[in-house]
């Protein structure tokens, strides 16, 4: 009677454990399926973004790439705020703030472009989905090239390698879609 006892009470455990730890578990799995695909995903990186935007732990891959380009989102969002602020610090030259206006004009569309990558992924259109992030993610790179092309340090060097990581989390996490 007691080994039937332990043994129910083991199940028990296990079931109670693994279905408290699904969304976890599959930020972490996913996390490192796509640090391993991608030079240019972190594990620890990943898993942390996802885990401190997560109220509640995504279900499903489609909600946890939903939910990755939301964060990116927020990141953009946060960006051309930043980019605001920069543009009214008397510090930069005329050069600089042409630049830091562009960037902000890049990072707008970029958010129009992950709004569009949501809906493309709702209806399940992967490759649209997939195309639109890769757009977004371009703008970052285009962004900090203009400061290099004008031998200007930029003063976004952090948020642009963060923004272009976050993009290629959602892009990695699409490719496990397919």
């Amino acid at each position: 009677m007691k080994l039937a006892l332990d043994l129910i009470l083991l199940i028990t455990l296990l079931v109670f454990q693994a279905s408290s730890g699904t969304g976890s578990d599959l930020i972490t799995e996913s996390c490192k399926d796509a640090s391993k695909g991608d030079p240019n995903i972190n594990f620890d990186f990943c898993v942390a973004s996802l885990k401190a935007k997560s109220a509640s732990p995504p279900t499903s891959p489609e909600e946890l790439v939903t939910m990755s380009i939301q964060i990116t989102k927020s990141n953009g969002t946060n960006i051309v705020s930043t980019i605001s602020d920069l543009l009214k610090d008397p510090k930069f030259n005329y050069y600089a703030k042409k630049c830091l206006q562009d960037c902000s004009e890049l990072y707008s569309d970029a958010l129009s472009d992950l709004d569009d990558a949501i809906v493309a992924l709702k209806s399940k259109d992967f490759n649209s989905a997939n195309t639109e992030i890769s757009a977004a993610m371009t703008n970052s790179v285009t962004c900090e090239d203009q400061f290099m092309d004008g031998n200007e340090k930029s003063p976004l060097t952090q948020e642009n390698k963060i923004y272009f990581e976050l993009n290629a989390m959602s892009l990695a996490f699409i490719q496990m879609q397919k």
